[in-house]
């Protein structure tokens, strides 16, 4: 592994790799019609800056689950072959309970990840939504399920990296169990909610505020065209309310400049 420093513009090679991905999910997708939006920080950059914000380094999309299925089903024969659709079922070493486009002949490795024994590359993030309950017991014990699903799934990274010697070893007990014991604890969230009409939805292995909240249904069905770095891809009609729910009121104005940092601090890339 040779010397890597992540300037300026090896950021923006990065951005324009993932576009290409971002690119190909929609022509697959719009070939397909399968819904999708992009989400969280690429929603976010489209809206406040017409593309990337320009620190990010990474594109998440999200899907609901019924199109999430379908769109892993139709990259067996419609994905580009220079890319790799990453999953814990085609890469046994993915801990992760989402799907990555992943470009092949690339290396991203992110800092305090070395461990991990996945294969990598650099990648966009497709986050499946489930059904999930609005309050009471049920509510809880979703998320409390999923909270321990995504800490044995980061127990192979939480060891070595976790903050506090007790935090370590938590994650090195739970780094015990086998990781599929996660991934079916996920399975039985997605099952026994599939059938039951809800409005809100979330992505069981994964950890955010917002995540816990839940998204509105609604916002993953009823979709629009935006702009995103010259080229169209979907988002929420209503991307204000979405926004205003990940982000506050203030999305619209910057973070204070000694907060505008890449989120993924990579260790080392080969474009």
């Amino acid at each position: 592994m040779g010397k890597f420093e992540y300037t300026q513009e090896n950021l923006r090679k990065l951005q324009l790799v993932e576009l290409e991905m971002l690119k190909e999910l929609d022509m697959i997708c719009r070939k397909n019609n399968i819904k999708y939006i992009i989400d969280s920080g690429t929603l976010l950059g489209a809206v406040r800056h017409g593309g990337f914000i320009p620190w990010d380094d990474d594109v998440d999309v999200s899907m609901l689950r019924e199109d999430y299925d379908k769109f892993c089903r139709v990259c067996k024969t419609d994905l580009d072959k220079k890319y790799f659709l990453q999953t814990h079922k085609t890469d046994k070493g993915y801990r992760w309970e989402y799907a990555r486009i992943l470009k092949n002949g690339t290396v991203y490795i992110r800092k305090d990840h070395e461990e991990l024994k996945s294969r990598n590359g650099i990648f966009i993030d497709i986050f499946p939504r489930d059904n999930v309950p609005e309050n009471g017991m049920g509510y809880h014990f979703c998320n409390s399920l999923s909270w321990l699903c995504r800490k044995m799934l980061y127990s192979e990274v939480g060891e070595h990296h976790a903050n506090g010697t007790w935090n370590k070893v938590g994650f090195a007990f739970l780094n015990l169990f086998p990781k599929s014991l996660a991934h079916k604890g996920v399975e039985y969230l997605v099952r026994k909610y599939k059938d039951i009409e809800t409005e809100k939805v979330r992505s069981f292995g994964w950890g955010s505020r917002a995540e816990t909240k839940g998204y509105r249904k609604e916002w993953c069905v009823d979709t629009c065209d935006i702009v995103f770095e010259g080229i169209t891809v979907k988002a929420p009609v209503k991307t204000h309310e979405y926004l205003v729910h990940a982000f506050g009121e203030d999305y619209m104005t910057p973070p204070p400049e000694d907060k505008c940092q890449p989120i993924h601090t990579a260790k080392y890339i080969k474009f």
